[in-house]
């Protein structure tokens, strides 16, 4: 199977899960992507979309569909939902919007800092914790359709440089749903926590 095979079938797999045990964690998806979403995500990006990503998103636009904004003085405050945060170690599947955003965010503080090798343009954040540097990016540069190499994952996090996390977006995803359907998987990329669900809502123990 493609790498976009690999995601789509793991993301199914999870998507059916959640629908089955934890209806609320499902709320939280975005209906798929438009042409105008990758559009602008290609736009900030400055290259096309890695097709895995490009096939995850317009199945569904990330897990944000619950959050909110609150206005406070001098403007609005970000408000994300609890049920956003679906994979082991919280992070939220990011849509279209939140990955252009946070990744012109994180290129400009590597400008900033003076250290291109603090953010490569390469890099698109995938998932990420809300209120922290840390979450998977996709080294879209390491990818080679040449030679059948898929995009790795890298993880990153305020204290250190991105390293090496999983091969493929689709191994994490597999990872993820096959701890959800069994209870077993490769704990490495599911940080050694395990699926429960509380009033219909997951939670990684």
């Amino acid at each position: 199977m493609s790498d976009a095979d690999d995601v789509l079938s793991a993301w199914s797999r999870i998507t059916r899960w959640l629908e089955k045990h934890a209806p609320a964690g499902a709320r939280a998806l975005r209906p798929p992507a438009t042409d105008a979403d990758i559009a602008l995500l290609r736009d900030a990006l400055g290259c096309p979309v890695p097709g895995e990503l490009e096939a995850w998103l317009r199945r569904n636009n990330g897990s944000t569909a619950l959050d909110t904004r609150t206005a406070v003085p001098g403007g609005d405050r970000f408000v994300p939902h609890r049920d956003s945060g679906l994979f082991p170690g919280g992070e939220v599947f990011l849509d279209c919007a939140s990955i252009a955003e946070r990744y012109r965010r994180h290129l400009a503080i590597a400008a900033d800092i003076g250290d291109e090798d603090w953010w490569l343009p390469t890099w698109i954040p995938v998932l990420a914790e809300v209120d922290a540097h840390y979450g998977l990016l996709l080294d879209a540069g390491a990818a080679t359709a040449e030679a059948a190499v898929s995009a790795p994952v890298l993880v990153y996090r305020e204290t250190d440089y991105a390293r090496a996390y999983a091969p493929s977006l689709g191994a994490v995803l597999t990872a993820v749903a096959d701890m959800l359907e069994h209870g077993g998987g490769d704990s490495a990329l599911t940080h050694g926590r395990r699926p429960s669900v509380q009033d219909g809502h997951l939670v990684w123990d």
